[in-house]
C-alpha cells in the first residue's frame, strides 16, 4: 500500500508539472484573451518616447560571433543617440578584443572593458551595469542574433509603469536535424510557449529567456559572484517586487543549437547547478503574487525535482512488479525506454540516428543533468566562470 501511494503520488506530480499545468496555464492565457504587449498598446513608435537603452553583454573568448553579433546590434532601428553597448571581456584570450577594439574606433556607441583576470559573468555583469546610463538594461550573449526592430520591440514594452522585465522569442539559426537539434530546438520552442502563457495570463513569466531580455536598471540586483544562471535571478527579482514579467512576441532573435549530445549535456549542467542555486536562494514560492510563486513552483520547482521523481516511480515499480501483472507492464515499459535510449547512443556511435529515439536519450539526458546540477550545487559553487557553449 505505501508503495502504491508512493508511486501514484509520484506520477500524479510528473503528469502535473509536463501535462495538466502548461494545459492550465494556455486555457487561462485564452480566458485572458491574451494580454497584449505588442508595440500598438505602448502608446507610439515616435522616437521622443524611447528610452536610453544600455546593452550589455559579457564575453569570453567569442571570436567566431563577436562581428557578427555587434554588426547586429549597430544595425537595429533603435534611435543610435538613444542606446550604448558595453561589452565586458572576461580576460578573453583570442582576437575577442581586438574585434571589439575595431568597432570601437568606429562607433560611439560601443563601450569597451576588459578584466585582465577570470570573474565569471556574473561579477562581469555586476560590473558592466555599474556603467551603464540607461534606465532600460538589455542582457544579451554574443551568440543571439536579433532582428533589427528587437531592441525597440522590448523597449516600448517600459512605457507601462507596472513592465519589470520582458523578453524576445528566441528562434534557431541552424534548420539542420543533426544530432540533438530538433529535440532541443522542440524543448525550447515547448518552454517558450509555456513563458509566454504565464505572461499572458498573469504576467508572471517564471524566467526570461537569458540571451536577450530587458529588465528596469532599478530592478537589477546585485548578482552574487558565484551565480551561474542570471536570468533566472533577474526575473525572480523583479517578480518578488510586484512587477509584470512577459514575453514579447514579436521581438525575434535567433540562437544556434550545438548539436552535440555531450556538449548540450554539459551546458545542462551548469543551467541545472544555477538552476538550483537560485532555488536555495529564493525559496520554492517566492514572488510577490500567489501567481508567481504557483507558476514557479509548478514549472520550475517540479521539473527540477524530475529524476528524484523518476527514481521513485522505477524503485516502487520493481516492488509491485511482483505482486500484479499491471506493475511488471508498467516496469516493463520504463525498461523498454531505457533500453532505446541505449540503443540510439549505439547508432549514435556508428554514425546512424533514429529520429524517435533521440527523444528518449534527450530525456533522460535532461534528466541526468539535472541531477547532476543538483549535487554540484549542493557541495557549493564558489566561482560563476563559465565557458561558452560551442559555437557553430
Amino acid at each position: 500500500m505505501t508503495a502504491e501511494i508512493i508511486l501514484w503520488t509520484t506520477v500524479f506530480f510528473m503528469v502535473y508539472t509536463y501535462l495538466l499545468y502548461p494545459t492550465y496555464v494556455l486555457l487561462s492565457a485564452v480566458r485572458a484573451g491574451r494580454l497584449n504587449h505588442s508595440t500598438s498598446n505602448s502608446n507610439s513608435n515616435s522616437n521622443s518616447a524611447l528610452p536610453f537603452v544600455s546593452i550589455i553583454m559579457t564575453v569570453f573568448n567569442e571570436e567566431k560571433v563577436i562581428k557578427k553579433k555587434i554588426e547586429s546590434l549597430l544595425a537595429t532601428d533603435y534611435p543610435p543617440e538613444s542606446f550604448e553597448v558595453i561589452i565586458g571581456s572576461d580576460a578573453s584570450y583570442d582576437s575577442t578584443d581586438s574585434v571589439i577594439s575595431i568597432f570601437k574606433m568606429s562607433s560611439e556607441n560601443i563601450i569597451f572593458y576588459r578584466s585582465e583576470k577570470r570573474k565569471g559573468k556574473a561579477a562581469m555583469l555586476n560590473d558592466l551595469v555599474i556603467q551603464a546610463k540607461g534606465e532600460i538594461l538589455i542582457i544579451t550573449d554574443a551568440n543571439v542574433i536579433p532582428d533589427n526592430d528587437a531592441i525597440r520591440l522590448l523597449a516600448v514594452q517600459f512605457s507601462n509603469p507596472m513592465t519589470g522585465l520582458c523578453d524576445a522569442t528566441v528562434r534557431t539559426s541552424n534548420r539542420n536535424n543533426l544530432g540533438i537539434t530538433q529535440q532541443e530546438n522542440f524543448y525550447t520552442w515547448f518552454e517558450t510557449v509555456l513563458k509566454r502563457a504565464e505572461g499572458d495570463a498573469w504576467g508572471t513569466m517564471t524566467g526570461p529567456y537569458g540571451g536577450f531580455y530587458a529588465v528596469r536598471r532599478t530592478l537589477f540586483p546585485i548578482l552574487p559572484e558565484n551565480l551561474l544562471v542570471d536570468d533566472l535571478f533577474v526575473g525572480r527579482t523583479a517578480l518578488k517586487h510586484g512587477y509584470l514579467s512577459f514575453n514579447v512576441r514579436e521581438a525575434i532573435v535567433f540562437e544556434d543549437t550545438p548539436p552535440e549530445i555531450y556538449d548540450q549535456f554539459l551546458r545542462r549542467v551548469r543551467i541545472a547547478a544555477g538552476a538550483f542555486q537560485n532555488l536555495f536562494y529564493f525559496g520554492p514560492f517566492p514572488g510577490k503574487s500567489i501567481q508567481s510563486s504557483f507558476c514557479f513552483f509548478s514549472h520550475k520547482v517540479l521539473r527540477w525535482f524530475t529524476p528524484l521523481l523518476i527514481t521513485l516511480v522505477f524503485m516502487t515499480t520493481i516492488i509491485l512488479s511482483g505482486h500484479s501483472l499491471f506493475y511488471f507492464c508498467l516496469l516493463s515499459l520504463q525498461l523498454i525506454f531505457i533500453f532505446l535510449s541505449a540503443l540510439d547512443m549505439v547508432l549514435n556511435w556508428v554514425g546512424t540516428t533514429l529520429r524517435p529515439l533521440r527523444f528518449a536519450t534527450q530525456f533522460i539526458m535532461m534528466n541526468a543533468a539535472l541531477a547532476a546540477g543538483f549535487v554540484k550545487a549542493l557541495k557549493g559553487i564558489k566561482r560563476g566562470i563559465w565557458e561558452p557553449t560551442k559555437r557553430i
